[in-house]
Parts: C-alpha cells; sequence; structure tokens
C-alpha cells in the first residue's frame, strides 16, 4: 500500500513547474559566468553551482514528508528562527553596513531569507484554523505580530530590503484568511499616520535611494548611479541583446551588483527584449503553477502557504524588476533563483518543494 502510495505520489510531481526552476537557474549561473568570470569552486558561478546543488537536495527532502509536520512543528521552528535572528544581532557578521549574516562553519548564511519561509507557514497555519468565514480583529493583531516580530529583527539588522518583504506574506495571508472592510479601512488609515513616521526613521541614503526613482539625474555619481547604469544596460540590449560576454555595462564594471541585486539589467543587455521576455515567462509559469496549487490544495493550511509563497515570489520579481527599469528605488531584493547568494536560493527552493509537497498530495487522504 505504501508503495502504491509514493508511485502516485510521484506520478503527480509536476515537472513543467520544475524544469522552469531549473531554466531560471541555468539563466542566473549563465549570466554569473558571464559578468564575473571564472568558473573554480571559489569563483561566484561555482559556489552558486554549489548553492544550487545543496538547494535541489533540500527540495527533494521537502516532497518526502508530508507538508503537516512542517505545521506542526512550527511553533519549535519558528522559535528557532527568533532566536537565529537574534544572535544575528549579538554576533553577526556586516555586509555592506547590514549586519544580517551568521557564520556556520565558516559558511556566512543569511537566517532572515529562511524566517521568512517559517512565518509563511505559521501565518498560514493561524489563519487556516479559524472557523469564522471572516478573521475577527484580535486575529489579525496576532498574526500581525507573528509576522512583524521577525521582520522588526531584521530591521535592527540595518535590512529594511529584507525586513519589507514580511509585508506581502502578511497582507496576503490576511486577505485570503477574510478581511472585513471596516478593517480594511483601519490599515489604511493606520498606514496613513504611520507613513510620515516611517519616513522619518529612515536613514538618509535610504530616503535618497527612494526619491532618485523619480529623478536619478539629481544624483548621478552616487545614489544615481545604479540606476542610471541599470537603465543604459537594459536598454542598450534592445530585442535580442548583445550576446554573451558582450555587454559593456556588465562586462566593463560599470553596472554594480551585476551578479546579485542587478543581475536581471546584465541580463537584459546581453539578451536583448527577447530573452528578458523569456525569462519573465518562466516566472509566470512558477506563478500560474503555484496559484493552480494553491487552488487545488486539499485543505485550507496548503491553498494559504502556496499564496504566500506565491505573494513573496511576486513581490521578489516586482521590486527586483522595478529596480532594473528604474521604476523602484534600490532596495537590496535579489531576484530568486537568478541572483547569487546561497541563502536566497536554498530558501526559494525550500519554498518551492513545500508548495510542490501540497501538489502531490492534493489527492491523498
Amino acid at each position: 500500500m505504501m508503495m502504491k502510495v509514493n508511485q502516485r505520489l510521484l506520478a503527480s510531481f509536476d515537472w513543467v513547474w520544475f524544469f522552469a526552476l531549473i531554466g531560471l537557474c541555468a539563466a542566473g549561473l549563465m549570466e554569473i559566468w558571464s559578468t564575473t568570470g571564472g568558473t573554480g569552486l571559489n569563483s561566484y558561478f561555482g559556489r552558486q553551482m554549489l548553492y544550487l546543488g545543496i538547494a535541489l537536495v533540500v527540495f527533494l527532502i521537502l516532497l518526502y514528508f508530508d507538508y503537516h509536520i512542517f505545521s506542526d512543528n512550527i511553533p519549535l521552528l519558528y522559535a528557532a528562527g527568533i532566536l537565529a535572528l537574534t544572535l544575528v544581532l549579538i554576533v553577526g557578521r556586516t555586509v555592506h553596513s547590514n549586519r544580517s549574516w551568521l557564520c556556520v562553519g565558516g559558511i556566512a548564511v543569511q537566517p532572515s531569507e529562511l524566517v521568512k519561509i517559517l512565518v509563511i507557514i505559521a501565518v498560514a497555519r493561524y489563519f487556516a484554523e479559524s472557523e469564522r468565514d471572516h478573521l475577527q480583529l484580535n486575529e489579525l493583531i496576532i498574526g500581525a505580530l507573528i509576522a512583524f516580530v521577525p521582520m522588526a529583527l531584521v530591521v535592527f539588522q540595518g535590512d529594511l530590503g529584507t525586513a519589507i518583504t514580511f509585508v506581502p506574506i502578511y497582507v496576503a495571508l490576511a486577505v485570503l484568511g477574510g478581511l472585513r472592510r471596516r478593517h480594511i479601512l483601519v490599515f489604511l488609515i493606520a498606514g496613513a499616520i504611520a507613513l510620515p513616521a516611517g519616513w522619518m526613521m529612515l536613514k538618509d541614503y535610504q530616503k535618497s535611494r527612494i526619491q532618485t526613482v523619480l529623478n536619478p539625474s539629481t544624483d548621478p555619481q552616487k545614489v544615481g548611479y545604479q540606476t542610471i547604469q541599470s537603465k543604459i544596460a537594459v536598454g542598450s540590449g534592445r530585442f535580442l541583446g548583445k550576446g554573451f560576454r558582450q555587454g559593456s555595462q556588465g562586462q566593463l564594471g560599470f553596472l554594480p551588483a551585476r551578479h546579485t541585486d542587478f543581475v536581471f539589467s546584465a541580463w537584459a543587455e546581453e539578451r536583448g527584449f527577447a530573452g528578458s521576455i523569456a525569462l519573465l515567462g518562466l516566472f509566470l509559469v512558477v506563478c500560474l503553477r503555484l496559484l493552480k496549487g494553491a487552488r487545488e490544495a486539499k485543505d485550507r493550511l496548503g491553498t494559504m502557504i502556496c499564496v504566500g509563497v506565491l505573494a513573496l515570489l511576486w513581490f521578489h520579481l516586482t521590486i527586483n524588476v522595478g529596480m532594473a527599469l528604474g521604476l523602484m528605488p534600490v532596495a537590496g531584493i535579489p531576484l530568486p533563483f537568478v541572483s547569487a547568494g546561497g541563502s536566497s536560493l536554498i530558501s526559494s527552493f525550500a519554498a518551492m518543494g513545500i508548495c510542490m509537497n501540497i501538489w502531490m498530495r492534493r489527492y491523498v487522504n
């Protein structure tokens, strides 16, 4: 009987979804190789290959266990995540003015990337347990605390870009859980009141990044430099791009963070409009698969987890591509599966593994 169940689960594996993820990773590896050079184990390319191997192992492991095991143990996992974020504030490593990293065995790990997945499961479980059609105010407040406590810890680390990614998780799950109109009004009023206070809390360089979106030419040598160079790279790619390792902005170093935050700009320069649309098309396949998984999940918990992951992925995609096009402030948010970075890649595959798990078990009692 167990063998039959395993065969049915294997038959439910979504290969289109999986190959779309592999396609995104392949595009990222190609661009990392192109813009950084070198393929050894100590190069950006070599390390990204290693991270991809680890991410795939995590993905496969998460497919094996029923996703309810993770939700049943989420209080302990969530507490471990909060502890890790607290340790970052105490003994964390600082990179680019952000104390966001823990060194484990000589390897730098960014706990906030993994904690986002735990927050999705925790909030999803809490809202899914509500038996009402609409969430009560106390439930919304508790759900907000679950999401915003780790968010506050990330803010204290100085990583505002990662911190704001917790917001779409909570908003999407609260809407799905059932928001009353009066609660929406309360949140809008609270947001309007908090906005000026939030602006005052921003550091000068963060304010400059937001202001630069409207007019990057006001500071072309400093804050506006990244946006200007990114737009030049994207525009110079034209329709078919300049070709592999032929992009002047990426190859000559004019484009900063060309293998991380601005990898889409480097890709657009070398692959052009056609390549950019193809890359975005792969993201669309993944988003549609997540939406389908949410719609056909066997329970409310599965639906909410898929929606939470979809909201997080869509937010990352929107902000990162918006940064590349000069439509969004530079926020240090990576492009999932494409940007160089182990913590982001592994956490992204962990999220996909849990959602694929939900999809494969949609007909299992």
